[in-house]
């Protein structure tokens, strides 16, 4: 019988952020290329190391290897799942469902919500959070904002 490894998640640091840059662009570039029509590469780096938050950020970890990173905002009253990419290869196996789960687990344990914004272009990423119990409570021109109830 084997045992389940379970992603964990360690703080990134500046020495990660050639690792973040390249899951983010990895993992982004089919949606991001589908919402807008494009994909500029230099323009996708530059936005998200504007974007990026060190300290709300930490590293996915699964089996030994980085794989992905999650990006989450504490406010006040809530929690923001800002991004959650994983390595292409590591995509559909779980990992994302975990992290979540965990992320959802550890806000109602602070009396907080979570909420999301994600691309209306993914919508694998867009059941999954469905199945998790988020639901759909607003959007913009490229993305639907969901919340948990």
């Amino acid at each position: 019988m084997s045992t389940a490894i379970y992603p964990t998640l360690n703080q990134a640091s500046t020495n990660d952020i050639p690792f973040l840059t390249e899951v983010f662009l990895r993992a982004m570039c089919p949606h991001v290329t589908a919402a807008r029509g494009e994909w500029d590469e230099v323009r996708e780096r530059e936005q998200f190391l504007n974007q990026l938050s060190l300290h709300s950020t930490s590293i996915i970890r699964h089996d030994g290897a980085s794989v992905g990173f999650l990006t989450a905002i504490q406010h006040r009253h809530d929690v923001e799942l800002h991004t959650l990419c994983l390595l292409p290869e590591y995509q559909c196996r779980g990992l994302g469902s975990t992290i979540t789960r965990q992320l959802v687990a550890d806000a109602r344990n602070q009396k907080r919500s979570v909420n999301l914004s994600v691309l209306k272009s993914n919508p694998r990423a867009y059941a999954l959070y469905e199945r998790l119990g988020f639901v759909h409570c607003a959007e913009s021109e490229h993305h639907f904002h969901m919340r948990l109830p």
